[in-house]
């Protein structure tokens, strides 16, 4: 039971930590989302080996339909990536993170009718109270910067607040969803099997071959096949800005594992998904005290009041599950 709450407290520092290699790096959104599918897809074939080839963990079966599912989980996650990167780049970690959040209210409600089919009315006012106060905090974190305040072109600043509030909540959105397919596919009374690393192995799979494939698509500019074959060079060539972006997906895969076994170890699910919200706050810190994206002392009133709200919005979603 301690080892499951420490597992899920490291699980909520790298869920906010894995978002900082993104401040470092301008690489286009759909190489820097390969490139951390690359690295947890290599990690995760690591690790499965390692716990199937020594008997650490049961095989599962790879061959069964319900994995065309955790591929689909895997392209809406590579969407939501895409925009978290984006959201990111325009209004930074401290903002960005509170509209991301919507994630939780998002897969908490599908999941509950979906998946468990708990349609009573308690329920279901926890997770509306979660998100309105989500909202809220979100709301509250809205503030200007040093930096932005110079800017005199208030419409630019106008719209690229709008854009990078836009992206924040369609990767929620998309990460919510992500939540939903990733319970079906768990739950072993619908699919008749269980299906723990098979998932990783197919999602991490998704997450560098999609958006190899966009790469490809997007930005190949003629039909020569010589010009593809040097395209795809380019694409997986290795250079100093790959490395931010593997850095996230090692961190990202060390989360996933430690999920699972905080999972495990604590028999009350709702625990440990609690604890890991906490990112909430680190990403807070992260964005204010660390690259001072926000002035804590000139707005500490609309900041506290923003971290109370998503605290407050983390019990009433608790008390969803």
């Amino acid at each position: 039971m301690i080892l499951g709450i420490f597992f899920s407290v490291i699980v909520s520092i790298l869920f906010a930590a894995y978002a900082i290699p993104r401040k470092f790096s301008k690489q286009n959104v759909i190489l820097y989302t390969m490139w951390m599918g690359i690295s947890y897809c290599a990690a995760t074939i690591i690790l499965v080996g390692i716990l199937w080839g020594f008997g650490l963990e049961p095989a599962e079966n790879l061959l069964s339909r319900w994995h065309l599912l955790t591929a689909l989980r895997g392209i809406v996650w590579v969407f939501g990536m895409m925009a978290y990167n984006k959201a990111i780049d325009k209004i930074g970690l401290t903002r960005f993170n509170q509209w991301k959040n919507i994630q939780g209210p998002v897969g908490s409600l599908l999941i509950l009718f979906i998946v468990t089919k708990d349609t009573s009315s308690a329920k279901t006012l926890w997770l509306l109270l979660g998100m309105t106060v989500m909202f809220f905090s979100a709301w509250l974190f809205q503030v200007e910067t040093d930096a932005e305040k110079r800017i005199s072109e208030t419409l630019w600043k106008k719209e690229n607040m709008r854009q990078g509030i836009a992206f924040a909540l369609f990767s929620g959105i998309c990460f919510g969803i992500s939540a939903l397919l990733n319970s079906i596919v768990s739950n072993v009374e619908i699919v008749g099997e269980k299906f723990t690393f098979a998932q990783l192995i197919y999602h991490s799979a998704t997450l560098t071959i999609f958006p190899m494939a966009l790469c490809l698509v997007v930005e190949n500019k003629t039909s020569e096949p010589s010009k593809a074959v040097e395209r795809f060079r380019d694409i997986i060539k290795v250079d100093k800005k790959t490395w931010m972006p593997v850095i996230a997906g090692g961190m990202y895969m060390v989360a996933t594992l430690l999920t699972i076994y905080s999972y495990r170890l604590i028999p009350n699910n709702a625990i440990p998904w609690s604890i890991t919200q906490l990112n909430v706050f680190w990403t807070v810190i992260i964005g204010i005290f660390i690259f001072k994206e926000i002035g804590y002392k000139q707005n500490w009133r609309r900041l506290t009041g923003g971290i109370l709200m998503a605290a407050g919005a983390c019990i009433f979603l608790f008390f969803a599950i």
